[in-house]
């Protein structure tokens, strides 16, 4: 029986402050949670190090928390650069194609729903994971993407950068079947309504808006190409930033279905980095192998075009030793 108590008591200490599951884990119990949401954390604590980097990833619709960490291989670099990431988790009791709610009002207003059980995981991570709160990033794919979006307008204090592969703007829809619409891109909206959604979010705040990373595939046939140009419209109107690239790479990197695209401020900070994709489909860009450019896994998200979507956006972000 002395034994056994311990035992137990390990067991209850797992389920009470966090469960394993692979290289994932669980934390039951990480603050206010109106958005029902889960959190799951990777960290490699081996080194002890202090004031690491954390990169939020927001799955799409159809995947969870472990899925996403497979398919976009972020924990292979968190593990190599020394970085924490941590990936909310949707339940099917919110949204039955486990998508994140993007377009709904009561998920997507600062201080409720499910940007607010995101804001409580980080919360979480900062204080327990030695964080340091001026490198905190955010990505997400589709739905995901979408929401990371909701996050950069709602707490854009608490971001450096976002990356959005195949996201939209800011209250675009806000009701399921303006979503649908905006994702086949049959929705416009003036800017000034874009800029003024962003800015009832945070009245009065003075400070600059996180720099974004926008992949969008052009021959993407779930969220259409269009939400790109109306994104890359609200975030550079948000930051006092026209709508005309300042720089323009074609084939990068040697990849001739890459565009990279950049657009300046008028004191000389890059706004939006925006990769214009031929033939992507509604996929990441995954390079799978062992080099430390390389990781992820090729399935229904996830497509091989010599080049690691994962890696550039840590590189993009400044995370990357």
């Amino acid at each position: 029986m002395k034994k056994v108590l311990p035992l137990v008591y390990i067991f209850l200490l797992n389920f009470a402050f966090g469960q394993k599951k692979d290289d994932l884990t669980e934390i039951s119990s990480f603050g206010k949670n109106p958005g029902n949401l889960k959190m799951f954390i990777h960290c490699n604590d081996s080194k002890g190090l202090k004031n690491k980097p954390l990169v939020v990833v927001l799955h799409g619709c159809s995947e969870n928390a472990q899925s996403i960490a497979e398919l976009s291989g972020w924990n292979k670099l968190a593990d190599l650069n020394d970085f924490v990431v941590l990936y909310p988790q949707q339940k099917a009791s919110n949204n039955v194609d486990l998508c994140f709610n993007w377009f709904k009002e009561d998920d997507i207003n600062k201080n409720h729903g499910e940007c607010e059980s995101i804001f409580e995981m980080i919360t979480y991570s900062v204080k327990h994971y030695s964080i340091d709160t001026a490198s905190i990033y955010i990505t997400g794919l589709s739905a995901g993407g979408a929401m990371s979006v909701v996050m950069m307008v709602t707490y854009p204090d608490l971001f450096r950068s976002g990356a959005i592969f195949a996201g939209g703007a800011y209250k675009i829809a806000t009701n399921v079947l303006e979503a649908t619409k905006t994702m086949l891109g049959k929705t416009s909206i003036n800017k000034e309504a874009l800029i003024k959604n962003v800015r009832k979010q945070n009245p009065g705040f003075k400070g600059s808006y996180p720099s974004m990373i926008i992949y969008q595939g052009k021959n993407d046939l779930v969220v259409n190409y269009k939400n790109a140009a109306i994104l890359i419209e609200q975030w550079t109107g948000i930051n006092n930033c026209d709508t005309i690239a300042d720089k323009i790479e074609s084939s990068y990197l040697g990849i001739n279905d890459i565009t990279r695209r950049e657009y300046v401020d008028q004191k000389g900070n890059t706004i939006i980095i925006f990769y214009d994709i031929n033939n992507l489909g509604h996929k990441l860009m995954i390079k799978p192998g062992e080099n430390k450019n390389e990781g992820g896994q090729i399935g229904i998200y996830g497509t091989d075009k010599g080049y690691h979507s994962t890696f550039q956006t840590a590189k993009d972000f400044g995370i990357i030793k």
